[in-house]
């Protein structure tokens, strides 16, 4: 594996540290050097949160502990998972992973204190803090208790929706050293593909055959991937789709706080570029005579940066449920963006607005299918597509494209389960 490209002063001071511990702290490090906006919530301090951290420190080890009990797994096969869909296996008990705080979490009291430690380290945001002796010994103390939990009770697999977080990028790590199935299930549509993010893991299930085969152009293993139909995304009935402007809905285009991938330093922490964005999509609708909007941030994103930002009264702030919204809507607008299957879901068009420059998007990423234009859904960049595709929403969605692309091979289905029961 080679070290991420162009992040010149990480590079430049893990000279001495394996790729393993280079890898591990990756995100983290790339958080302190470049997620620092306070548009996006995690780093925005108000005062719910400094009381959230309060009731956290001292009152909710107090629960927890009470309702931490292995009993429960008696002959029974272990699962942790926290991915996005159920998981389903007979005589099997899914349980969330040990920093997940919750009365499901697999965990013990030790293992709680020394991740309460971890997150204390992590949350000073101190790049000379990651580098310690007292670091490094956390990760190893994290691993022994760990390793000793998994083995002690004979833990069937462990699913991620991510490998590139700390503790899931830690745990696939020490589950291969024990021999003990790790998986990466996809839970989005990607915006970048590469041959180190979503292939940590010794297998990577994803939602279609679409979506195998763009990870395998770009490096992964196509043996280690596996398709599985979505609970809700594995087939779509070709229908006449709403497309209308009398409700609009806008998606935002945020940025990542932390660079997404793992292969190349791309940073999109511009932020005037969501702010541009929305502009550029409202020059149009005025254009198209439409006088008002709802605009949908991405959950990441503060509310007040738009509204205090914006030089109009264009757009209202989006309040509802992802599904009550979109049962309202009678068009989408949105950028690269796992809506696109929400919104069709919902039977309304979805018109994919997604400047390109250059070669970028604002977000400073090439566009990957099936958002450049030639796969399932058309591109509408300029004004004259995006009023042609609102009028023939079946000429802009491709419903059997669709549904090839998220084709899956049925003996996969067989083989996860295998994989989870451990047969």
């Amino acid at each position: 594996m080679s070290k991420q490209l162009k992040n010149y002063y990480y590079n430049s001071i893990t000279k001495h540290l394996d790729y393993e511990l280079y890898d591990l702290l990756l995100n983290n490090v790339n958080g302190i050097l470049f997620d620092y906006s306070d548009h996006h919530l995690s780093n925005k301090i108000t005062f719910k949160k400094k009381i959230k951290k309060i009731v956290k420190n001292y009152f909710f080890w107090f629960l927890y502990l009470k309702n931490i009990s292995f009993k429960k797994y008696d002959k029974k096969k272990i699962i942790i998972s926290s991915s996005y869909v159920d998981l389903c296996v007979e005589n099997s008990i899914v349980v969330s992973p040990p920093w997940i705080f919750s009365q499901n979490a697999f965990c013990s009291w030790k293992l709680i204190l020394i991740i309460r430690r971890i997150n204390d380290k992590i949350q000073r945001k101190s790049i000379k803090v990651l580098f310690s002796p007292e670091f490094k010994i956390l990760i190893d103390n994290f691993q022994d208790e760990f390793s000793f939990l998994l083995n002690k009770y004979k833990v069937n697999a462990l699913v991620f929706p991510n490998d590139l977080a700390f503790f899931e990028n830690l745990s696939i790590k020490i589950a291969k050293m024990i021999n003990i199935p790790s998986i990466v299930y996809l839970h989005g549509m990607p915006a970048r593909y590469n041959s180190i993010d979503d292939n940590r893991g010794e297998y990577l299930i994803v939602w279609g055959k679409g979506f195998k085969d763009l990870y395998v152009k770009n490096g992964v293993d196509e043996k280690k991937i596996l398709t599985s139909k979505h609970p809700v995304y594995s087939e779509f009935k070709k229908t006449n789709l709403k497309s209308n402007l009398t409700n609009v809905l806008v998606l935002t285009k945020a940025t990542c706080g932390v660079p997404s991938s793992s292969s190349e330093l791309i940073l999109s922490n511009d932020r005037s570029t969501v702010l541009y964005y929305i502009e550029l999509v409202k020059n149009n609708l005025k254009k198209m005579g439409v006088e008002k909007a709802t605009l949908r941030l991405h959950p990441s994103e503060d509310p007040s940066f738009y509204s205090e930002n914006w030089i109009d009264e264009f757009y209202d702030i989006d309040n509802l449920s992802k599904e009550e919204s979109l049962a309202k809507a009678s068009l989408v607008i949105g950028p690269t963006s796992t809506m696109l299957l929400d919104s069709i879901k919902k039977n309304t068009n979805y018109i994919l607005f997604d400047p390109v420059e250059d070669g970028k998007t604002l977000g400073g990423m090439p566009l990957v299918e099936p958002f450049t234009g030639e796969s399932f859904i058309k591109l509408s960049n300029d004004l004259e597509e995006m009023i042609y595709n609102i009028k023939n929403p079946n000429d802009n969605i491709d419903f059997e494209k669709l549904n090839n692309f998220l084709e899956v091979n049925p003996d996969d289905e067989i083989r996860i389960t295998k994989i989870l029961s451990n047969n």
